[in-house]
């Protein structure tokens, strides 16, 4: 059943919450700006992400494809902007050699390193504080050209610059038959809502760390590079401002 007007124009107009709430983080960070050594946009999103994650855990709590996504993680792993640390708890440390959290804030890492200590990852998990882009930073860790079996991205490629570059830089770090395993907010197929994200976006990602909500995310991964699809699907309603794609791309072995 298509949703009525009346439910298009709630949803459609949520966003403004979230908005307003952030401008008062950047007006703090603005205040605080001296002497700090991020940018105010950087501290202002970081802050407002730790002091939000309890409400972004308890979603993902919910939802059974996160768990899904993240239970096929194993190998040596490049998890992909690891931010708070919210999604540690799905990790099985079985399955797994080490980890390499590359995470482009250093404002995240206080309560990044207290996660991975309260998940007991500390003797597999090495926080690499750099841009995905920065190969120089990336191989002093010894994360070169096909030296990953896995890399995560939950809900990290709407926010980078060049999701494209990224996507190529992953399928470059991972080993032949690695896998990316994603999980990540985009474009809604409806176009009433994808025009309504579109005129979001015009102020989102300034104040929301770089964050756009109009990507079509499957489809930039997959023209990134030569990928085998393993999995790949939607969930969301229509007027969803956030709907989800989710699943596996497996680098293709060369013949």
């Amino acid at each position: 059943m298509d949703p009525s007007l009346k439910e298009r124009l709630t949803k459609y107009i949520e966003p403004y919450k979230p908005l307003l709430e952030s401008l008062k983080y950047f007006w703090n960070a603005f205040q605080s700006r001296q002497g700090a050594s991020a940018s105010i946009q950087d501290r202002a999103f970081s802050q407002w992400y730790k002091d939000v994650s309890p409400r972004f855990m308890a979603y993902e709590s919910t939802t059974c494809s996160l768990p899904h996504v993240a239970s096929a993680v194993k190998g040596t792993v490049l998890e992909l902007g690891p931010g708070t640390g919210n999604q540690l708890s799905y990790f099985n440390p079985s399955t797994i050699t080490h980890i390499y959290g590359v995470e482009s804030n250093l404002e995240f890492a206080d309560v990044l390193h207290a996660r991975i200590n309260e998940t007991s990852l500390e003797d597999i998990y090495t926080t690499v504080f750099c841009d995905i882009l920065d190969a120089n930073a990336l191989e002093r860790h010894g994360i070169v050209e096909e030296s990953m079996d896995c890399v995560t991205s939950f809900q990290v490629l709407c926010c980078t610059p060049d999701p494209a570059a990224v996507a190529a830089q992953i399928w470059k770090l991972l080993k032949p038959g690695g896998e990316l395993i994603f999980w990540e907010h985009g474009a809604s197929s409806d176009r009433w809502t994808l025009l309504v994200q579109k005129f979001w976006t015009l102020f989102w990602p300034y104040i929301k760390g770089g964050c756009h909500l109009d990507r079509r995310i499957p489809d930039i991964l997959l023209k990134s590079a030569d990928w085998e699809v393993v999995e790949l699907k939607y969930e969301g309603e229509k007027t969803s401002m956030m709907p989800r794609s989710y699943g596996r791309l497996r680098k293709v072995v060369a013949e």
